[in-house]
């Protein structure tokens, strides 16, 4: 039993394979990098948000040290 495994397909489906790719490929392609655009600068605002409130969490304990803590 031979072990190569071939499929005639005739240059017209080859044609219109390539055609349909064509057409079809690059709407697919911007809409799948699209939503990932999208859903990164949802995770990076976020990001941003969090790092803000760490931020400025790290401040007023340092302030708060730093003040003498709240023996005033």
């Amino acid at each position: 039993m031979p072990k190569d495994f071939s499929v005639s397909v005739s240059w017209t489906a080859l044609l219109l394979m390539l055609a349909f790719a064509a057409v079809v490929g690059p709407p697919a392609v911007s809409s799948v990098t699209g939503w990932w655009s999208i859903r990164l600068r949802r995770w990076g605002g976020r990001l941003g948000d969090g790092w803000a409130w760490f931020v400025a969490w790290v401040r007023k304990a340092l302030r708060d040290f730093l003040d003498g803590g709240d023996s005033r």
